[in-house]
């Protein structure tokens, strides 16, 4: 129990107040920089008006005093006027400015202005451009420092440099500023703490909730359900969704119940299916020993005989040699259904290529039963594979089609590409598969009625090695039949649309039959 309140010490309350308090903390901030970016592009914009207005009047008053005076428009006139346009523009009003001459060097006005500020708006205008700067000498103060050039019939005469008190307009930014800031921060507050409420009053159900299945689970380590418990959930009086999930959850509890019967039954089943693996392994056993059998037997009686009978050594030699030969072929297909394809290189397959391929090979089998081999690809159905492994599959599934297929039938071969997976499927006309055939056809040294095959021999792994050989592709493989008319084999692969085809893959082309 203690180990459970260990485990909700930091809970969903907790977890969704913190996410919460960080989404408006960042957004906080995201606000708090995009108004003072905003606020402080408006004074700047308000400010540039206010001094292009000056410049404009400036300039006037110059152009006016050089024609009063009589002076040239270049730079002689203009410090000859030097002291006159501060005459002009004191009784306006212009105490803190400086007339300076293309250079930047003192001609009239105050003194200590070409000194004062940072200089970069005085850099601008030796450059030929109005600049200004802001400075902040003391909290609620703003100082302006704007220098523009004396541009005279496309000749710059000199510089004029301001120093403006623009505090009145800072403090009225300002206080602007703090007071969205206030509403902003009042109105977050407001929506936490309505969301905190509600987050509150949602999460309360799922902390009974909660409660309560620690108890159903304390229930169910005993193998009973509390009933009692389950109205309680049941009758939780909520017409929401935690509601719903509290009468589905009493439902769940009663299915839960109901399913204690029928694992006892599952337990049969489960014996069954670990009995196989016995069956297995017993198989093996037997299909092993007969073979084995067979050749000890040849072999002490041609012993015990000594060559004198040739007819025997004969009989014995061909016997010895079937059967080992018949053994170590089921030798091979028991290595073939280990899992050797993890450890081979896939590479994009033809999987039509390869199906025209094996027909190729197959169809002087098949003519040997009158039979033969069609095939429908409209297109190629690239595939990530082993090649050999994927043609392993086919020869498989023809093999058989040839074994149990009518004489003077068609086997057919086609395959598509459909939503992402390439499906080839292989068909023959015979006696076909009953149901609890087809439920089988697939396990380990299954075989079906011998005498409806035309080859004998056959251990009963092909088609397990085939499951096994599409389980290693992540593939499928499955049979419909229907008994006397037509038994239908296919695979499923994903499709591969994005490979990078080699290019002597490209090239490689294989006719149809």
């Amino acid at each position: 129990m203690s180990r459970s309140k260990e485990t909700y010490r930091f809970g969903i309350r907790r977890q969704m107040t913190l996410i919460l308090l960080a989404v408006f903390v960042a957004g906080g901030c995201v606000l708090y920089g995009s108004i003072h970016a905003r606020l402080r592009q408006n004074l700047e914009e308000q400010l540039t008006r206010e001094l292009l207005s000056r410049q404009e009047n400036t300039l006037i008053y110059i152009r006016q005093l050089l024609m009063l005076q009589g002076a040239n428009n270049d730079e002689d006139g203009y410090r000859q006027i030097a002291e006159d346009i501060v005459l002009e523009l004191k009784p306006l009003g212009e105490n803190n400015f400086c007339v300076l001459d293309t250079e930047g060097r003192y001609l009239s006005g105050h003194t200590q202005l070409p000194g004062e500020g940072s200089g970069k708006d005085l850099m601008q205008a030796l450059e030929g451009h109005a600049a200004f700067t802001m400075t902040y000498p003391d909290a609620g103060s703003m100082l302006v420092y704007f220098s523009m050039p004396v541009v005279i019939e496309e000749r710059t005469l000199g510089i004029i440099r301001y120093r403006l008190d623009s505090s009145a307009i800072y403090i009225q930014s300002s206080q602007s500023e703090r007071l969205v800031y206030q509403t902003t921060a009042a109105v977050f507050a407001l929506i936490f703490l309505l969301l905190a409420f509600f987050i509150n009053r949602l999460l309360v159900p799922v902390w009974k909730l909660t409660e309560i299945s620690r108890q159903v689970v304390r229930d169910l380590s005993r193998e009973e359900v509390n009933m009692q418990m389950l109205a309680q959930l049941a009758d939780s009086g909520r017409r929401d969704e935690v509601g719903e999930l509290s009468r589905n959850f009493s439902v769940m509890l009663e299915m839960i119940g109901s399913q204690f019967e029928k694992m006892q039954a599952d337990k049969d089943q489960i014996i069954k299916l670990l009995g196989s693996r016995q069956e297995f392994y017993n198989n093996m056993t037997h299909e092993l020993k007969t073979p084995l059998t067979t050749i000890q037997g040849y072999a002490q009686l041609m012993e015990a005989d000594r060559g004198a009978d040739e007819k025997l050594t004969d009989q014995g030699l061909h016997q010895i040699l079937l059967e080992s030969t018949r053994m170590h072929q089921m030798v091979l297909q028991l290595l073939e259904m280990s899992d050797k394809a993890i450890y081979m290189k896939k590479q994009p397959v033809d999987l039509s290529s390869t199906a025209r391929s094996v027909a190729q090979a197959l169809e002087i089998k098949a003519a040997r039963y009158d039979m033969q081999i069609e095939t429908d690809f409209p297109e190629a159905l690239w595939v990530l594979g082993v090649e050999d492994r994927l043609r392993q599959v086919l020869i498989n599934l023809v093999d058989n089609a040839i074994k149990y297929g009518d004489s003077h039938t068609s086997i057919r071969m086609d395959g598509i590409r459909k939503d992402g997976f390439v499906w080839l499927a292989v068909r023959n006309r015979g006696k076909g598969l009953e149901p609890k055939e087809q439920e089988r056809i697939f396990e380990p040294f299954y075989r079906v009625d011998k005498t409806y095959s035309r080859e004998q021999g056959s251990s009963g792994l092909g088609l397990s090695i085939c499951r096994k050989i599409l389980d290693e592709h992540q593939g499928i493989i499955g049979v419909r039949s229907k008994p006397g008319v037509q038994t239908i084999f296919y695979i499923r692969l994903k499709a591969e649309t994005g490979l990078k085809i080699p290019h002597n893959l490209q090239k490689q082309k294989i006719s149809p039959p």
